[in-house]
């Protein structure tokens, strides 16, 4: 765990921000090179792509500031102080959807072209972005006897809730299913023909993967929806379950689609 990476008067460089920054500058390179394959406007890219940031960034942290409202009244200004962590994936997932598609709709892209372009940086992004999560020591996991379980410093959010125990390093977890998801998408991305196809299973499998992970992963008491022993429903897991059934819809209604062109062009 190293938070920050290191102090220069009133320069600090933290181990959260600068794997967003990463993470942010491999997925544009990324994707710009998507864009020349599928022969996008490389300019009007770029503004989706700084649309999309924004609005994943924004809608992350409001959704996490959501979820924990009570622990920000009176501290407001805490509230823009995202470089110390506190984004909700989900919350940017579906805003950075939303401002993605609207604005590539508004300048004059094809919205499902783009969100394919986007695609295998958005699986890069989930890894570097989860190495950040276990450098700065949030997203931790519950205690574990395993014997890669990891014991944070006796300063950080883990060791503060359950003492210096082993946990389970559920930032890894979710780095490794974000490496695994885009060696699948990447060369997947030449064989899927119809436009918006590669995203929607991008969105399908993370939620998928994202379920069991959960079970890993600690949250707060009221995130707990039902308790089962050791099995635990939250919110995320719920959140989850949604998401890859409007997933599979998507993909089919994409497939249906396609099928029905073919068969318009056939006769």
């Amino acid at each position: 765990m190293h938070p920050e990476i290191f102090q220069l008067g009133v320069i600090h460089l933290r181990s959260y921000g600068l794997m967003l920054s990463v993470a942010f500058l491999l997925g544009t390179w990324l994707a710009l090179r998507e864009a020349r394959r599928v022969q996008l406007d490389e300019d009007r890219l770029v503004t989706v792509i700084l649309v999309t940031l924004v609005a994943a960034v924004l809608g992350a942290r409001a959704l996490f500031v959501l979820e924990h409202i009570a622990d920000y009244r009176g501290q407001w200004m805490s509230v823009i102080r995202i470089w110390q962590g506190g984004l909700t994936l989900y919350g940017g997932l579906v805003a950075g959807t939303v401002g993605g598609l609207l604005t590539a709709r508004q300048v004059g892209l094809p919205m499902w072209v783009v969100a394919d372009a986007l695609t295998p940086s958005l699986a890069l992004g989930t890894l570097i972005g989860r190495v950040g999560c276990f450098l700065n020591g949030c997203c931790y996991g519950h205690p574990t006897r395993l014997p890669w379980g990891v014991v944070f410093p006796p300063d950080s959010f883990a060791s503060l809730e359950f003492g210096p125990v082993p946990v389970h390093p559920s930032q890894l977890y979710f780095a490794l299913a974000g490496l695994v998801l885009f060696l699948i998408l990447w060369p997947l991305r030449l064989r899927l023909r119809d436009p918006g196809l590669l995203f929607w299973m991008f969105i399908a499998l993370f939620a998928a993967v994202r379920i069991p992970l959960d079970v890993t992963r600690a949250y707060e008491l009221d995130a707990t929806l039902a308790e089962a022993g050791a099995i635990r429903l939250t919110e995320s897991q719920l959140t989850g379950a949604a998401l890859l059934l409007f997933a599979l819809l998507m993909i089919l209604r994409f497939q249906r689609e396609a099928k029905a062109r073919a068969g318009a062009a056939r006769a």
